[in-house]
């Protein structure tokens, strides 16, 4: 069988599968109905089969006339006007109980079991063990994805079929329950795959399934602490979790197999998120590939896309003498970006786009340049801060047009480094050394101070969760946030944060109004200072702001069919 990764893009022949170098094979759907005698005989068919369990990672929107978001757009650290927005009806609590749908689909979990239970068929030997563990990889991946939406879960190990009454009405076990089944398909799935230089590039590997474990474990461990007075508890203080989450980030640092990239420090940051290829990047344990010629297009190049970050984002990032702009004397103020950029954390001016800018590089290698950004309407960006990750300025050489090619990262050794440092500093374990192991790394790239644990400055303007935080995980979730910015994290980490105290009743602001922009894009909305102000008529919460309900909006209503088909499911707290 022929193969060529280009990430996970391939070509496939077979009996069973027809497909060409211009299929994914993340869209590869794999076949239940495969029963014949010639299948599950190979450790080829196992990899025929796995390779459609693939269709569940991220990637950017494939080509077509719309726009592709950033990815936390919707949140307090990022808007988006006129596209597809789930995260800001959320936030917003504009969430109804749908009819059917609405995300509680089992379909994923369904074949990576009928897998499992036919993977026995197949001789020993070869990468049989490996391809098992990629299915508990995937079945973990398919039930956090559900745990992030609904919390409690059935847990179904097998193929359902009408005589298995008992799992087809089953009831919901409990979300501590779930994470452990899911941290246990994890752990399986570890000690099963292979490394990364022993099976064929972006396929999952052993540090791959650790980093993801070490997310979920952070994620339950941090729901199950701030989460222990409302409806939404866990059986936990979120301890155990907590440290599962260390040890399997640290796993990651210790293998050794991966590095930060490293470069220019006024460059390198951008750099990871503009490129075509990362194949050769240390930072990247997977990612995705868009090839022009093979009609896999994405559509990051529609700038600006409907999005721009928040003003409050912007506030969060450091000077370039380690401390907050609210204690710093090297901050200049944020009535333009021109003085927004000078002396701040190098990674703001490498996220957002700033006057000078290349926004199209042609052919010839002629630059235009970034001077003021596109206002208003439903394709331009709402906040004046549009953003300068995830651009690609250079035209495509074969087409003359814009490229649709630029790479989409899964996952990156930053995490490891982020997870690590937040479950220590959790569980009250923090060292020196593990913030110098990884925080400081991350500043070190960009010629940012590093932060030491025995001299952290109050910031007047940290965050109120509403709850009391250390100075250094204070400054943790910063750096988080600065380091994984719209990379689609922020929402889950309010989620599993109970940050609502930050949000509800808030609206999320813009650049300052400037005469340039009033000239340019007269009578937009503002606020009293003069900020842009673009959700000013389109919140339903107190004052104008986000209406979430932290009694409900915590998790998504199931369907109201599904509670009609199993009489023992319960509907989440607040539906």
């Amino acid at each position: 069988m022929k193969k060529i990764f280009y990430i996970i893009i391939c070509a496939l022949g077979s009996g069973i599968f027809l497909s060409s170098c211009k299929k994914d094979f993340l869209d590869l759907t794999p076949k239940d109905q495969i029963s014949d005698p010639q299948f599950w005989k190979t450790t080829q068919d196992m990899e025929l089969y796995v390779n459609g369990l693939y269709n569940v990672l991220p990637g950017w929107l494939l080509s077509g006339s719309g726009g592709n978001p950033l990815l936390d757009a919707g949140t307090d650290m990022a808007l988006s006007v006129g596209l597809w927005l789930p995260n800001k009806n959320r936030l917003d609590g504009v969430v109804s109980i749908p009819s059917s749908g609405g995300g509680w689909s089992w379909s994923n979990v369904r074949n990576v079991n009928y897998f499992l239970e036919n993977a026995t068929r197949v001789p020993d030997g070869g990468l049989k063990e490996h391809y098992i563990g990629e299915a508990y990889f995937f079945r973990a991946w398919n039930y956090f994805d559900l745990l992030q939406k609904f919390g409690d879960l059935p847990i179904i190990k097998q193929t359902l079929t009408p005589d298995k009454k008992d799992d087809l009405y089953g009831v919901r076990s409990s979300r501590t329950d779930v994470v452990n089944f899911i941290i246990s398909d994890l752990e399986l799935a570890v000690s099963k795959l292979k490394k990364k230089n022993e099976v064929p590039a972006q396929r999952v590997s052993r540090d791959i399934a650790s980093l993801f474990l070490s997310r979920v474990a952070l994620y339950e461990g941090t729901w199950e602490k701030y989460h222990q007075t409302d409806a939404f508890k866990g059986k936990t203080n979120g301890d155990a979790f907590l440290n599962k989450a260390a040890s399997a980030a640290k796993a990651v640092i210790d293998g050794g197999i991966y590095s930060l990239a490293a470069g220019n420090p006024n460059q390198v940051y951008y750099e990871i998120f503009n490129q075509i290829n990362l194949g050769s990047n240390p930072e990247i344990l997977m990612w995705r590939s868009y090839s022009m010629a093979q009609e896999i297009t994405n559509q990051v190049w529609n700038w600006p896309n409907g999005s721009g970050y928040t003003q409050e984002m912007v506030r969060m990032y450091l000077c370039t003498d380690g401390l907050p702009i609210s204690l710093s004397p090297l901050y200049k103020g944020e009535t333009d970006i021109d003085l927004l950029i000078l002396n701040r954390d190098p990674r703001l001016v490498q996220s957002i786009m700033n006057p000078g800018d290349p926004v199209l590089i042609n052919l010839k290698n002629d630059t235009t340049k970034y001077t003021l950004p596109m206002l208003g309407g439903a394709q331009n960006g709402p906040t004046g801060y549009e953003s300068q990750k995830f651009r690609r300025p250079q035209m495509d050489p074969a087409t003359g047009g814009n490229s649709g090619e630029l790479a989409y990262i899964i996952f990156r050794y930053a995490e490891a480094l982020l997870n690590y440092a937040e479950a220590k500093a959790e569980l009250g374990q923090l060292t020196q050394a593990d913030l110098d192991l990884t925080i400081n790394k991350l500043r070190t790239r960009v010629g940012m101070p590093p932060m030491v644990l025995a001299s952290i400055k109050t910031d007047p303007n940290w965050p109120d969760y509403g709850y009391s935080l250390s100075g250094a995980l204070h400054e943790i979730r910063r750096e988080r946030e600065v380091e994984l910015l719209s990379e689609g994290f922020r929402l889950n980490d309010l989620m599993r944060w109970s940050a609502h105290k930050l949000f509800v009743g808030v609206r999320p602001k813009g650049a300052f109004y400037t005469d340039a922009f009033k000239k340019a894009f007269p009578g937009l909305a503002i606020d009293p200072s003069n900020f842009l102000d673009p959700y000013k008529t389109t919140l339903t919460g107190p004052n104008g702001g986000w209406g979430f309900k932290p009694d409900r909006h915590y998790l998504l209503p199931i369907p109201s069919n599904e509670l009609t088909l199993n009489t023992s499911l319960k509907q989440n707290p607040g539906y």
